[in-house]
């Protein structure tokens, strides 16, 4: 099945900066960068290629964007946007039901979003602290403030 091309929705990059400067809100945000993974595209060059840019000013979008040239597309984009609308309402119940309804392709996929993700530990903490556990946390660290990579117990302590 070959993608669809849509002019009326928006791209990886044109979300990020409608939602930073507050032309979209997060719902609507999420439903432009999850609606790639249904296949659909747009005709620029950011949208199937490698954008390496936006893993800097969205780390987010940039893991939507590998993941939607993997997943094999899928037609479910109602349901991704209901497991995400239940993760952000820290709705643990719905975001389990919607995970499991998922085979294990997409399921595994969605995790990874979430791991990707942004997540405040006071809006979810129990979210928080399996992320925290992860494969992702594994391979790609939590940054320390230099006052812990050096501090007695740090990664990196100094014997003062």
């Amino acid at each position: 099945m070959s993608p669809a091309s849509s002019p009326n929705w928006l791209c990886f990059r044109e979300a990020y900066t409608a939602r930073k400067e507050k032309n979209i809100n997060d719902h609507e945000y999420y439903h432009h960068l999850l609606r790639h993974l249904t296949g659909e595209t747009h005709e620029n060059e950011h949208c199937t290629t490698d954008d390496r840019r936006l893993s800097i000013i969205d780390p987010f979008g940039y893991e939507v964007q590998r993941v939607s040239g993997e997943i094999g597309h899928s037609q479910n984009l109602a349901t991704f946007e209901r497991i995400f609308e239940a993760y952000y309402a820290s709705d643990l119940e719905d975001v389990i039901a919607g995970h499991d309804s998922l085979d294990e392709k997409h399921a595994k996929h969605i995790r990874r979003l979430f791991e990707a993700n942004t997540v405040k530990q006071d809006k979810h903490p129990k979210t928080f602290d399996a992320l925290e556990e992860s494969e992702f946390r594994k391979l790609h660290p939590r940054r320390l403030p230099p006052w812990e990579m050096f501090d007695v117990g740090g990664p990196l302590p100094v014997d003062w």
